[in-house]
């Protein structure tokens, strides 16, 4: 049986009200009332330690949306956009990191079977690994691209709380530069443990090292003090740069716990980024381009 218009007036209304109800508590989260701060919206000063009450929150939102229709059409549209960011974004850094993974235990498991003298390197095998090394040298681009997503759709999902604080009274100042940077914070504790989960197995020490930057990140970020944070970043960015770039042009012999994650070689030259990507589609288009010799075995096969 279909419902009536009452009844699925009725549905889309629960429905708002449950979004509002979840971004009127994250946004009491992000951003908690304190005595001193400025007087609630709509005229209504907030009492003297008077703490945080969801009821009302959703009640003054609630009675917002009302007389404002398109709230909470817009907060489901930023919602809507970052969440298909964030999962095209993830897609894309998944989809690299993986194929990183696989070419780089492919090619140390070739180059230690030749080591040992069970392999030869013959024209097969070097064309193989021309191949692979076209992916990875595309790799680090379409790694970046993938966590330039996700930030992006993290900061599309977090944005409606700049407007739902507005709306409560609380203290917004300044809300875009603190969601720009915790986005932004975010997106690379994202991608650091989702690359834990891909190299864990190929590359223990490696991510461990990732994982250490992702948790550290998850915890320290949320706590908002400076100090903290520039220990963060310090480590983050300085411990990351020093143990896979920085430690490996010093040891002539890697050592078991110094691994890498693949070439992460990036450049900032226009023509040479257009260059790696120009490879990889003419590699792909070689791939699936037939040999003259198979030709011509089809021919003699249709002449007999």
């Amino acid at each position: 049986m279909r419902a009536g218009p009452r009844a699925t007036a009725r549905m889309a209304s629960r429905r708002q009200h449950c979004l509002l109800l979840a971004a009127v508590l994250a946004a009491a989260v992000l951003a908690p009332a304190r005595a001193d701060e400025e007087p609630a919206g709509d005229g209504e000063e907030r009492a003297p330690d008077a703490p945080f009450d969801p009821r009302e929150a959703v009640a003054k939102t609630v009675a917002y949306q009302e007389a404002h229709p398109e709230f909470a059409a817009g907060i489901a549209t930023w919602l809507t956009a970052g969440l298909v960011l964030l999962v095209t974004g993830t897609g894309l850094l998944l989809f690299s990191e993986f194929r990183a993974m696989l070419v780089s235990r492919d090619q140390e498991f070739r180059k230690r079977l030749q080591e040992q003298g069970y392999m030869e390197e013959d024209t097969d095998i070097a064309k193989l690994n021309a191949e692979e090394n076209v992916d990875m040298r595309l790799r680090p681009y379409v790694s970046l691209i993938g966590v330039a997503l996700i930030f992006v759709g993290i900061a599309a999902l977090l944005y409606p709380l700049c407007d739902i604080i507005t709306v409560l009274g609380l203290p917004a100042t300044p809300c875009i530069l603190i969601i720009t940077f915790g986005a932004f914070f975010a997106a690379i504790c994202v991608a650091t443990f989702w690359m834990f989960l891909i190299w864990m197995c190929t590359r223990t020490a490696a991510a461990l090292v990732l994982l250490t930057i992702s948790l550290s990140g998850q915890l320290l970020i949320p706590t908002g003090n400076p100090i903290l944070l520039l220990l963060w970043m310090l480590l983050a960015f300085g411990g990351g740069w020093a143990y896979f770039f920085w430690l490996p042009s010093i040891y002539t012999e890697r050592p078991p716990w110094l691994q890498d994650i693949g070439n992460y070689q990036m450049s900032h030259e226009p023509m040479e980024i257009l260059a790696a990507f120009e490879g990889k589609i003419n590699a792909e288009a070689a791939r699936y381009k037939p040999d003259a010799s198979t030709l011509g075995a089809k021919e003699d096969q249709k002449s007999v």
